[in-house]
């Protein structure tokens, strides 16, 4: 089979999707039962003078559709749940959840609402729908209306790289302002990630300690829209706590991974993931976990890190049990590593490649 994969994402490989297109499409390239043709809309034209939102509105919605056309491909796969207009094939689809059509703040604008609701009708045109998660399937299904019959689980992976720390601390830490143990959490400030309650929670634990912890926090804080990108600062401020918290700004991956092996906790009080790729990332990293029992981060989790009400006091008594048990620390990160090594890429392109060959085969009756 000739697979045609947009891939446009694949330039983008910190995001969400981005990193799944480059593990996925790595590992459907180890393959010699199909051949991946890539997908990528023009670097220029007259659409792309619209500006950056109409050309990737237009690009998803149908020219990714007619591009296809051209490259004599037996099935389209797209890595999101627009399904574009055009397509002469059978179209395959990756929705990784349904965030903003479950968490209102996320359907603030009119654009998005526009964006939204073509979305969910054009995914109906999906000949197969795959996803991340039992829980993202379920909401999928409820959703979205489409068929259970028609959608998917195929269980996403990290990077190679994500391996406990060789070596000791390096410089660099001291570099990104890390210095001793610490609490980390990275994968953005939206406001399904709770990083307030984090904070607080935080603030509550230090308070009555002695220990020189800090919590760090990784990536780029937003500040043009405070209902989806709900402030920390503030609470940073008025809790005192402004030399004990590190906010590291935009990182690389480079940086990201160092932050993640040598961190001593791992949290993550989101409340809803359509995977939860930074715990796994954590637990690959033999970095111990907690996380909301909320979405699919048990699915990912399971009774390798401590699962919790996403709220401020079963946080704070999360974050002091592990800090003042090291056996059980050390427990979970030899649980962690175990079951993060039960996803793979391979794996999923393997479960990926099975839904194309069903696809096909359904198109032949």
């Amino acid at each position: 089979m000739r697979i045609g994969l947009e891939s446009s994402f694949t330039a983008q490989p910190h995001s969400g999707i981005g990193a799944y297109l480059t593990g996925l499409s790595e590992a459907l390239e180890r393959r010699s039962d199909i051949e991946i043709v890539p997908v990528n809309p023009p670097t220029s034209g007259l659409i792309s003078k619209l500006g950056s939102r109409a050309d990737r509105f237009s690009w998803e919605a149908a020219r990714a559709g007619f591009a296809s056309r051209k490259l004599a491909i037996d099935l389209l796969h797209v890595p999101l749940m627009a399904v574009p207009v055009g397509a002469n094939v059978p179209v395959v689809a990756t929705v990784h959840d349904v965030i903003p059509f479950v968490i209102p703040e996320y359907r603030q604008s009119p654009a998005m609402r526009v964006n939204l609701a073509v979305a969910k009708r054009r995914i109906g045109h999906a000949a197969a729908v795959i996803t991340p998660s039992q829980h993202a399937a379920l909401d999928i299904e409820h959703v979205l209306g489409i068929q259970p019959e028609r959608i998917f689980v195929t269980p996403e992976a990290v990077d190679a790289t994500y391996v406990p720390a060789s070596e000791p601390a390096p410089a660099r830490l001291l570099e990104l302002g890390v210095s001793g143990p610490y609490i980390f959490n990275i994968g953005g400030y939206d406001v399904r990630k709770n990083l307030p309650l984090l904070v607080e929670s935080f603030a509550d634990l230090i308070a009555g300690r002695s220990d020189p912890l800090t919590l760090v926090i990784g990536g780029a804080p937003h500040s043009g829209n405070p209902i989806v990108f709900p402030p920390v600062d503030g609470i940073i401020r008025d809790r005192g706590i402004a030399s004990r918290v590190v906010l590291t700004g935009r990182i690389d991956e480079a940086d990201k991974l160092l932050l993640m092996q040598h961190a001593t906790i791992y949290a993550t009080p989101s409340i809803y993931e359509g995977f939860g790729l930074t715990a796994l990332e954590a637990m690959a990293c033999g970095v111990p976990v907690i996380a909301a029992n909320r979405s699919s981060l048990p699915e990912v989790v399971g009774a390798a890190g401590l699962l919790i009400e996403p709220s401020r006091g079963a946080l704070t008594d999360a974050m002091r049990t592990l800090l003042d048990q090291p056996d059980l620390r050390s427990n979970l990160s030899a649980r962690g590593l175990v079951r993060a090594s039960t996803f793979s890429w391979d794996r999923c392109a393997e479960q990926t490649v099975a839904v194309y060959r069903h696809v096909f085969a359904q198109k032949g009756k």
